[in-house]
């Protein structure tokens, strides 16, 4: 048996054995006892390597354990990380960094310029692996290196002297500074990386660059850090130790914070979320996401792509609001937008269909008309496939509409569940008729202009094309005029949902459970759920 199996055996034994009275007390203890921190993190993360991160769970810990030139309040906000500050050129295509003064990795050796440089490098290479080295083909000769056409030395974002770091854009972003707190911006200590290689994140070689540093890790059992000593604020770092636990199950999650064993879950059973909000109203925080889930439509589909008038009948026949508060019922809220009303701080909030105000005997009776006007009746009725990947919360969606399509539209509907690997390539290929899909953004418009419907896009999953479209998003990006851009956005916006290559049913939410003992964390305005334990304190 191995030295890694026979750790997780113990730990269970140990969990298990902890008495009622014994977690309940641990829930008394005064302020000045507590030193440590257990969080749920919803399973083992895929990696500790900021870079190679593309993920929740691994994103959650990187952002305790690495930081970059620009990191993030509690609203998702940028701010000043280990750089203090920075200016932009008048064409907003050129940044400078200032790094602040005296900054450390946690081994106490100096970070400099020339440690961003290699960082960003890294990042940029091919042979890295990074699942997100996309988002520098903002950066000069990002585009060509992610590609592999040009080497990493010719990024454009170099160290001017040892603590000014100069970065270079192909266009005018207004998303850069957010970019800049993802996982991959980190600084790491690229010298420990070409000496350890890929073990360089073990507990006994990791060197870092956040507020924390790790001490131990149990695959599949916990993470163990303390605070990082040279970590530039770390006198208002706040709890001194953090676990990380990698608790999968909801229910064990749930389980383990009753027991006392768990301080902030990482979400919560499902369909226990009307009791668990009865019984723990002051510590069950459930909030918007940014992030939508939809239907999409495929247009390579000629009985779909041709006929835009059944597209509009099968969305407006959607009941959204039975679907979010009966079919649910966990907080979800209703969408008639192809993006959420929080993104960019609300600006495109009123982006809704015209329709979505109407009774709903009204928009039933407009639907029925334009189905029939699409060619369809109760005598020739429309067959579909829709396809979802298998989770109970999908089915009962799937159910769900397909029971509303049956009966207001007369409409046959074939429920097709497919394991994820296989429902992901049946969807990129276009091997479907309707499929369920979701996308989850940042606070930056550019997050769903740039992905979702642009002719061609990796995630355009429903194959749509508009090259109206891609001309209104092109012209959005290259504008420094705010005004002049979020106009285009809204004019892009607004043609995509003309066209309906997709049916947006709701914005997520995500729940989670907080002692009451725990101060400092927000949750309430964080919508990408981008979290880091620097904020807290008992």
């Amino acid at each position: 048996m191995s030295k890694t199996i026979i750790s997780l055996l113990i730990g269970g034994l140990l969990l298990a054995a902890c008495s009622k009275s014994e977690s309940n007390s641990a829930n008394h203890l005064s302020t000045s006892v507590r030193d440590t921190i257990n969080i749920g993190v919803g399973g083992e993360p895929p990696t500790l390597d900021p870079d190679l991160s593309g993920d929740s769970i691994s994103a959650r810990v990187v952002h305790d354990f690495f930081e970059g030139l620009v990191s993030f309040d509690q609203t998702g906000e940028p701010i000043p990380g280990l750089a203090s500050s920075w200016e932009i050129s008048p064409d907003q295509k050129t940044y400078t960094f200032h790094l602040r003064q005296g900054i450390k990795f946690s081994d106490g050796s100096p970070i400099s310029a020339e440690d961003v440089v290699k960082s960003w490098q890294r990042f940029a290479n091919p042979k890295t692996g990074s699942p997100q080295n996309n988002m520098l083909e903002i950066v000069l000769n990002g585009e060509q290196i992610v590609k592999g056409k040009l080497p990493p030395s010719s990024l454009g974002v170099s160290a001017a002297n040892p603590t000014t770091v100069v970065v270079k854009l192909v266009r005018p972003s207004e998303s850069f500074l957010y970019l800049l707190s993802s996982p991959g911006f980190s600084i790491v200590p690229t010298q420990v990386i070409a000496t350890k290689g890929a073990l360089w994140t073990e507990p006994q070689n990791i060197v870092t660059s956040g507020a924390y540093k790790i001490t131990e890790h149990i695959i599949n059992g916990s993470i163990s850090a303390v605070k990082n000593p040279y970590y530039y604020d770390e006198s208002n770092v706040k709890i001194a130790k953090v676990k990380y636990l990698a608790i999968a199950d909801n229910n064990s999650d749930f389980n383990q914070y009753q027991a006392g064993n768990v301080d902030i879950t990482y979400s919560i059973p499902n369909d226990r979320y009307k009791e668990i909000k009865a019984k723990y109203a002051h510590e069950l925080h459930t909030v918007q996401q940014e992030a939508i889930y939809f239907y999409d439509f495929n247009m390579m589909r000629p009985e779909l792509k041709n006929n835009l008038k059944l597209r509009q009948a099968l969305s407006m026949v959607v009941d959204r609001d039975t679907l979010v508060n009966e079919v649910l019922g966990q907080g979800q809220t209703e969408l008639f937008s192809y993006i959420t009303p929080t993104v960019a701080n609300g600006k495109y909030a009123n982006l809704n269909y015209a329709w979505a105000n109407l009774p709903r005997e009204q928009q039933i009776a407009e639907a029925k008309k334009l189905y029939a006007q699409a060619g369809y009746s109760l005598d020739h009725p429309l067959t579909l496939e829709l396809a979802y990947n298998t989770l109970d919360s999908h089915k009962k969606i799937a159910v769900a509409i397909a029971s509303m399509w049956k009966d207001v539209l007369g409409v046959n509907v074939v429920l097709t569940n497919m394991e994820w690997k296989t429902f992901i390539l049946a969807r990129q290929k276009g091997n479907y008729q309707v499929a369920r899909d979701g996308w989850t953004a940042g606070k930056n418009i550019t997050d769903y202009t740039d992905f979702m419907f642009l002719c061609g896009a990796p995630q355009n999953n429903t194959h749509y094309c508009n090259p109206a479209y891609d001309q209104l998003v092109r012209q959005a990006n290259q504008t420094i005029d705010q005004s002049q851009k979020i106009m285009l956005n809204k004019q892009a916006i607004k043609l995509a949902m003309d066209d309906y290559p997709i049916i947006p049913l709701y914005q997520y939410t995500y729940s989670r459970l907080i002692k009451p003992y725990v101060k400092g964390y927000d949750p309430s305005n964080n919508h990408g759920d981008d979290v880091m334990t620097k904020w807290m304190y008992f």
